[in-house]
């Protein structure tokens, strides 16, 4: 039985990236942040520093990182609250 993949992952993966990563639709500043946000909301803390360590290349202030930082807060516990109203209208249907 033959493989799924085709190629080398790794090197599958790091087309993908870099397309990503270095898109012409958003400006770069913008793509930075949505890397960190998406980093930060799934919880790479690997990736979180990768990030980080660009800031200061990328023309990214501290400020712009605790706006981030904040919004994915906020859609967070966003998720957080629907799943406990969820939750409740189960147990109230019983």
């Amino acid at each position: 039985m033959g493989s799924m993949l085709t190629g080398n992952p790794k090197d599958t993966f790091e087309a993908f990236y870099d397309a990503a990563r270095n898109n012409e639709v958003l400006p770069a500043k913008t793509t930075y942040l949505l890397h960190l946000a998406a980093a930060i909301a799934v919880g790479c803390v690997p990736c979180m520093e990768y990030y980080l360590k660009q800031k200061e290349q990328e023309g990214v202030r501290d400020e712009e990182i605790s706006t981030v930082q904040a919004i994915v807060m906020a859609v967070s516990s966003g998720r957080v609250n629907a799943q406990l109203r969820e939750a409740e209208i189960k147990l109230k249907k019983g």
